[in-house]
């Protein structure tokens, strides 16, 4: 419909200010971009910092398991970069207090796709498709949109599914209050194995007792 319509035109008006931007510095456009994430961020009202938060973790988690410093950077970038397809979701479905159906859930999941298409074109931001592309996919298999399974799975877009788990659980939601953090940590250390690969579980638990 009309709304399906506004969101499509939203992410070819960013496609197209991509491509003219591109004439630019390197650094400029990916400002521009992450300018573009916080305006995607805004969207999910509730969501304000989720994206800054959700990059500290991410980062933690790194340098965990010994990313080199330019990695470091690669994966803040990704984690500020991981929910820019929602510039393309109606604003309705990401603020529904309710339970989604099966239709709003359907186009909440074409995201990822949505952020990696929008972030392709721009070279210094290619080694942060995969993450942006595959950060809902599980440990098991049973994730979105391409049911690839544990090592087939990036490793940055496996920190940053954690990473972002855990900070929209302690996140207060339209739909529900936040949970603490310990019942966050025991969360997702019962998706070890599952959802989450296992070893990122056990960095990410370390990272939270240092934190205490």
């Amino acid at each position: 419909g009309a709304e399906a319509g506004g969101q499509i035109s939203e992410v070819n008006l960013l496609k197209e200010k991509i491509a003219k931007l591109s004439k630019r510095s390197s650094q400029s456009l990916v400002e521009a971009i992450m300018a573009f994430a916080k305006t995607a961020e805004a969207k999910d009202f509730y969501n304000a910092g989720h994206l800054e938060r959700t990059a500290q973790y991410a980062v933690k988690i790194a340098q965990k398991i010994k990313f080199s410093q330019n990695d470091l950077e690669l994966i803040k970038q990704a984690a500020m970069l991981h929910d820019l397809g929602k510039i393309g979701i109606s604003a309705r479905i990401l603020q529904k207090k309710a339970k989604l159906n099966r239709k709003e859930f359907e186009e909440v999941k074409r995201h990822p796709q949505i952020g990696a298409e929008i972030i392709s074109p721009i070279p210094s931001l290619q080694p942060v498709v995969p993450a942006v592309l595959y950060h809902h996919e599980r440990w098991d298999g049973k994730g979105y949109p391409c049911r690839i399974k544990k090592q087939h799975i990036p490793l940055t877009a496996r920190i940053i599914a954690v990473a972002d788990v855990y900070e929209a659980l302690v996140s207060e939601r339209v739909y529900r209050k936040a949970y603490s953090p310990s019942r966050a940590a025991e969360i997702i250390n019962g998706g070890s194995g599952a959802q989450f690969d296992p070893a990122i579980v056990n960095a990410f638990l370390k990272v939270l007792k240092q934190e205490k």
